[in-house]
């Protein structure tokens, strides 16, 4: 027989070392994904001990409460339900899918299964999202991208005003909300934040509210890079407002002579 073939065909037999309790919680606090898959090949003890799972991109529908982890071995991108009762290292992108119309709250089902959040990107697209949870899921100091085509609110159904979620993320880079809820004061409060990295994509799909013009044109010359990308967009159903707050933007942003965004759009 040949030899590769001779051990594959032996069965996998569970490792048990006598690694202290604290010796394992050292190595896992102190550990990275890559690192982590490796000691998962060298060492199965570690993944039976832990049963966290190393999870690049994942999809969840909260409807279904179904969890798709997807892969890419360096020739092909597939996926997989997730069916495993342990605990998910979310490393690169999250995406919560249940539709603009569909079920809003993430829930406990999922939230519970997050060993450690070192999101890069996070989606939503969701009827609406509870703020508590869009804080639960805020806490990974990479992430850079946000993309959330939901309502955020809180738990007396009020929804969350544009500062108290963008403050959530300071190390962002791209942006983008649908609906925005602005108040009078959001901009005031937005330039009093320190966000660590300059922005090079904000998107402000669907606004409902009046916001300052003044402030918000001054928050935006301060926070974009020199390619950056614009988007300022009025419900249709409410023409008075884009009316009454449309024309001041552009006269302001018209008037830079630097850090003008490269694209800018400003809906239909």
């Amino acid at each position: 027989m040949v030899l590769s073939k001779k051990i594959i065909s032996i069965p996998i037999k569970t490792q048990y070392f006598p690694f202290l309790s604290n010796f394992m919680k050292h190595i896992l606090q102190n550990s990275s994904p890559k690192l982590l898959l490796k000691l998962y090949q060298f060492c199965k003890y570690f993944y039976f001990k832990s049963r966290i799972t190393i999870a690049p991109d994942v999809w969840y529908n909260p409807e279904k409460e179904e969890i798709k982890v997807f892969v890419n071995n360096g020739k092909d991108y597939y996926n997989h339900d997730y069916r495993n009762g342990g605990k998910l290292w979310l490393c690169e992108k999250l995406q919560i899918n249940s539709g603009v119309y569909g079920y809003g709250l993430i829930g406990n089902v999922f939230l519970n299964k997050i060993y450690r959040n070192t999101l890069k990107k996070l989606v939503i697209y969701s009827g609406f999202t509870l703020f508590e949870e869009l804080e639960i899921l805020s806490k990974s100091p990479f992430l850079t991208e946000v993309i959330l085509q939901t309502t955020v609110k809180n738990e007396n159904d009020e929804p969350i005003s544009i500062e108290e979620i963008m403050v959530l993320f300071p190390n962002m880079k791209k942006f983008e909300i649908c609906p925005t809820h602005f108040t009078l004061k959001s901009f005031q409060k937005l330039l009093t934040f320190k966000f660590l990295n300059k922005m090079n994509c904000l998107k402000f799909w669907m606004v409902r509210t009046e916001f300052d013009p003044i402030s918000m044109c001054k928050f935006l010359k301060g926070i974009f890079d020199e390619n950056a990308k614009f988007t300022l967009d009025f419900d249709y159903r409410l023409p008075e407002l884009k009316q009454q707050l449309l024309p001041r933007v552009k006269e302001i942003i018209g008037g830079w002579k630097t850090n003008k965004p490269k694209y800018v759009y400003f809906g239909f």
